[in-house]
């Protein structure tokens, strides 16, 4: 889950409401104000129905949810001009515009809500305070006028406050939820993928082998004597030693490869595009780097991997695969360890 999946969603679900139930509240009012000979009014109200209407339509067609957003956004603007300079029947038009504030910050967000709503309180004033504007018929007392932009000032404060609020605690919730997804895939300690991480890799790569041929490998790797290593040093020691060894892993593979940690000491590595005979050679270079390194805090520690390979071409499936590679590693280790053991 991120961001901006969780915004397109949103974006193209509360279009679709707001726009089917825009259209709603507009056909009933538009027919009714053509029924009570106003029919200006019904047209106009009409012919702001089917922008949102169009609206929807191309942003389910183009499957872009700012066509929705921008559309229904254009015909609340003329809806408010509208309403605004008429007066609507009886001059109680103006109370319609206050859901409208509401309505542009869902739409659009903090940013460019606040920006849409700053704009319609600039077509209240010009409207409401500049005689001259040719279109305009309605005539408001002035108490009404300041009140009415008094009124709506304070309610886009309010809004625009839930809407910093709410997307505030809409990306913390993000982050939270991929720290857990993150969290799931990951080890702990060493940061590298976990057993569940890695039992869904080799199923994504034994998919892909039934459909295409195309090979992958595995190497299970056991540190020698790490029960030695915590006794005489400490656990503390240990963890850093199973640290260390899991960036030197990583360092060696190739990107594509996977490295997790299988559990415990014990680490386990997909080599994608990787046959037995390319696998073993891996393995031998892992087996030599971890013998050569150097691991340090206040003392230095040397260190030896036990190495068993296995190839999906020389398994059934992705469990004896597994199996075969535990069991090769402990042959690795009766034969004396920090050694590679595999298929013939």
């Amino acid at each position: 889950m991120n961001i901006k999946d969780t915004d397109f969603r949103r974006g193209y679900q509360l279009s679709m409401l707001v726009g089917a139930s825009g259209s709603t509240f507009l056909i009933v009012f538009g027919i009714i104000a053509i029924v009570n000979d106003r029919q200006i009014l019904g047209l106009t109200l009409l012919a702001i129905t089917l922008l949102v209407l169009v609206s929807m339509f191309l942003m389910w067609l183009m499957k872009n949810p700012s066509f929705g957003i921008n559309g229904i956004s254009i015909a609340v603007v003329i809806a408010f001009t509208y309403i605004i300079s008429t007066g609507g029947i009886d001059n109680t038009g103006p109370l319609w515009c206050y859901p409208l504030t509401l309505i542009m910050m869902l739409l659009q967000g903090l940013r460019r809500g606040v920006i849409a709503l700053f704009v319609l309180l600039i077509i209240a004033i010009v409207v409401m305070y500049i005689p001259s504007v040719s279109f305009v018929t309605a005539d408001y007392p002035q108490s009404f006028k300041v009140r009415f932009i008094a009124s709506f000032f304070a309610l886009s404060i309010m809004v625009t406050i839930y809407e910093f609020l709410r997307e505030r605690t809409h990306k913390r919730y993000i982050e939270i939820s991929n720290e857990l997804e993150h969290a799931s895939h990951t080890d702990m300690l060493t940061g590298l993928a976990n057993r569940r991480e890695m039992l869904a890799r080799l199923d994504a790569a034994y998919g892909t082998y039934n459909r295409h041929g195309a090979p992958f490998s595995i190497i299970m790797a056991d540190l020698d004597n790490f029960k030695r290593i915590n006794d005489t040093y400490g656990h503390v020691v240990g963890d850093h030693l199973l640290i260390g060894l899991g960036k030197l892993l990583s360092s060696v593979v190739r990107r594509q490869d996977l490295v997790s940690r299988w559990g415990g000491e014990e680490f386990l590595i997909m080599l994608s595009q990787t046959d037995r005979r390319q696998a073993m050679e891996v393995a031998e270079k892992l087996r030599l780097s971890v013998e050569s390194a150097v691991f340090s805090d206040e003392n230095k520690y040397q260190i030896t991997l036990s190495l068993g390979v296995q190839s999906i071409t020389e398994a059934v499936n992705t469990d004896t695969m597994i199996r075969d590679a535990d069991r090769f590693l402990y042959e690795a280790k009766r034969r004396g360890r920090n050694r590679v053991a595999g298929p013939l």
